[in-house]
């Protein structure tokens, strides 16, 4: 049996100041002795980002395999992110960001699949929303993009153009969804139950805020429904395997079985309190 510790939303930005907070959080991870940590996103912000990793590392002394979530890219750009990241997984011993392999092998029957993801607007009501997204001014694709009239500025004046910010976030989301699919179908040859780790709730009856399911307005920025219809026909395709799908991003907890084969568990969270969501087992 293989165990991992997962945690989400962890945000250690917000206890930068308060290093004990995040040596007691580490020690969390691994009192129960997991042989891996896995993180689905909003670990800290872009220009901190590498430095609470690798601080994280010294602690638990383990891999961590991790996703990026929204948070991870403000103050900087989803490009130049990527390529830390990138160069952050092939200089350390344990950081593992998992977009950059299609799957990992925690056992001879579980594999491991992970993409950051993204929103793509296809659930809920775009056309009736008023809910703003601080992504929208704090990520250079999106404030490059033309996501306001007046980049970077939101204000009585200015409007988001809600046409830009989709084709935007449904493009990030489209090569989260990619590269899941093509882990999914490598992994299935030789494993009969796939972790699929990624940052936005794929499902509808996934996003829960305030214990019940968010409404029409914010769910289109908070769930991602091409990551969830793909994870669906995925069950079909391959009804002997097991799929359990981790991620984060609304704060509010959800565990259920989508499909006979599919389940999905989204973390709890608050600002400045990062914890262990659970200690996942595998066989």
């Amino acid at each position: 049996m293989t165990k991992l510790a997962w945690a989400t939303d962890i945000h250690l930005d917000c206890i930068s100041e308060r290093p004990e907070v995040l040596v007691a959080f580490g020690e969390s991870l691994v009192a129960e002795k997991p042989d891996a940590i896995l993180i689905t996103g909003d670990i800290s912000l872009a220009p901190s980002l590498i430095y609470h990793l690798s601080a994280l590392e010294r602690v638990v002394n383990r891999p961590v395999y991790f996703v990026l979530g929204n948070h991870d890219f403000y103050k900087g750009s989803v490009e130049q992110v990527h390529k830390e990241m990138k160069d952050v997984s092939n200089m350390s011993q344990y950081l593992k960001y998992l977009p950059t392999t299609p799957y990992v092998a925690l056992s001879p029957s579980t594999a491991l699949v992970g993409h950051d993801g993204w929103y793509d607007a296809g659930y809920g009501d775009t056309k009736q929303t008023n809910f703003i997204m601080r992504d929208w001014m704090s990520i250079a694709e999106f404030v490059n993009g033309g996501a306001f009239d007046s980049p970077g500025m939101y204000g009585g004046q200015h409007s988001p153009n809600i046409g830009k910010i989709i084709s935007i976030a449904k493009k990030l989301a489209h090569e989260g969804v990619t590269h899941v699919m093509d882990g999914i179908k490598k992994a299935v040859r030789y494993h009969k139950t796939i972790v699929i780790a990624t940052h936005f709730p794929p499902f509808q009856e996934s996003h829960i805020h305030e214990g019940r399911v968010g409404d029409a307005g914010a769910m289109p920025w908070y769930t991602s429904r091409m990551m969830g219809d793909m994870l669906r026909q995925a069950a079909g395709a391959y009804p002997k395997v097991r799929f359990e799908v981790f991620c984060g991003h609304t704060h509010g907890a959800f565990d259920g079985q989508i499909d006979q084969n599919l389940y999905c568990h989204v973390g709890a969270a608050e600002y400045g309190k990062p914890r262990l969501q659970n200690i996942i087992t595998v066989p």
